[in-house]
């Protein structure tokens, strides 16, 4: 019989997610007869709204495109245009694919923006603002985002405490840049790390056993 954790309710029948919170589900799915109707069809809203934005996003590319050609003397700027759509719809591609668990979409976001921070800072002349910036910020952001968001859809602790375990991790590799002099900007940093250990200490004086045992069955120890 499935479960969800969140709702702490017991399923019999075949659900892909939760039909009451769209959470994740665990335990073996049975042959008996589904209790809850399926869900009301949203996915010709959904698709209208992805429609329009993705005509959109083509319509300002080629826009941008037709100017610089015909005004071509401040260079190729169509080009960061073009790879700055691109880097919205691999971002918003992650957050729909992953939309039933905010916790590891939150996570998954700090990971592909801090990659495609880097690659952008690299390609415009490697001035450092993804390191000296964008990386705390947005570990700092994620902690809290996952907080605050715990705290609102009345989470449980297993279901996002690695999650955010990880994001701290984001946090102490930004301190560690900036010791070994790859960060040049102090307080963004700063901050970030004296975020990442008063969560940290949270965690393990609060939810120490909690988070043992959650890594001691995602690792099967």
């Amino acid at each position: 019989m499935l479960y969800c954790k969140n709702c702490k309710v017991h399923l019999s029948g075949k659900y892909v997610c939760c039909p009451l919170c769209k959470g994740d589900l665990t335990g073996e799915a049975d042959q008996a007869d589904t209790i809850f109707p399926p869900d009301p069809p949203q996915v010709e809203t959904n698709h209208a709204l992805l429609t329009w934005l993705a005509l959109g996003s083509v319509a300002a590319a080629a826009v941008c495109i037709a100017v610089n050609l015909i005004l071509p003397s401040g260079g190729w700027w169509f080009v960061f245009v073009v790879f700055g759509i691109v880097s919205f719809w691999i971002s918003l591609g992650l957050v729909l694919q992953k939309r039933t668990n905010i916790p590891k979409t939150v996570l998954w976001q700090v990971g592909l923006l801090s990659i495609l921070a880097y690659l952008w800072d690299r390609f415009t002349g490697s001035r450092g603002w993804s390191l000296n910036y964008v990386l705390p910020i947005l570990c700092t952001s994620a902690m809290v985002a996952m907080s605050v968001i715990a705290k609102v859809k009345k989470l449980n602790i297993q279901d996002y405490i690695l999650y955010l375990v990880i994001d701290c991790v984001f946090g102490i590799l930004s301190f560690t840049l900036l010791a070994v002099g790859r960060i040049t900007e102090v307080i963004p940093s700063a901050i970030c790390f004296a975020s990442t250990i008063i969560f940290l200490a949270e965690l393990l004086i609060f939810q120490g056993k909690a988070l043992l045992a959650e890594i001691q069955r995602r690792f099967h120890l």
